[in-house]
């Protein structure tokens, strides 16, 4: 009897150690696969703006996949991919002198101004679904489609 209880042990903390590895192999996956840089400048504006961090994290990665250099097809500048002309409004509603849209390129700066403007289209459309489209095409746009039956029936979802 004794002999099946320290088999039976030993099971059990093969067991256990097989999780702690699988779970340990799972988290090192995320971590790389995942990275989340600019933790610091995130978490300030975020706080400052009211706006949920995931999200922004989210927004960075599928934007830009957090390169700082990156810019679209369309135009697009930086982590969170802020058209030029939206910059430049932002800038100049936050006093920003002397910003230049080169500034883009600047993690703190793309950051603090891509969460200023997310904050804006969660505000202005509540359904964040709503909100979302609104940042990736445009406030302009998802306003004309709300109007439209065959991509709202509502007027405030998409």
């Amino acid at each position: 009897m004794k002999k099946h209880s320290s088999l039976y042990k030993v099971y059990i903390i093969l067991f256990l150690a097989a999780v702690f590895l699988g779970l340990t192999a799972a988290n090192l996956y995320i971590t790389f696969s995942y990275p989340i840089k600019y933790k610091n400048i995130v978490q300030r504006y975020a706080d400052e703006y009211g706006v949920e961090k995931a999200l922004v994290f989210s927004i960075i990665r599928a934007e830009s996949s957090f390169d700082p250099q990156v810019v679209s097809p369309s135009g697009a500048i930086g982590l969170m991919q802020l058209m030029p002309a939206t910059a430049l409004m932002l800038a100049s509603d936050l006093n920003m002198r002397g910003f230049t849209t080169d500034m883009l390129s600047q993690p703190e700066t793309n950051i603090r101004l891509g969460i200023c403007y997310l904050s804006r289209m969660l505000n202005k459309f509540p359904n964040p679904e709503t909100a979302l489209a609104a940042y990736n095409a445009g406030e302009g746009n998802v306003s004309s489609w709300l109007k439209k039956p065959q991509y709202s029936k509502d007027g405030k979802t998409l």
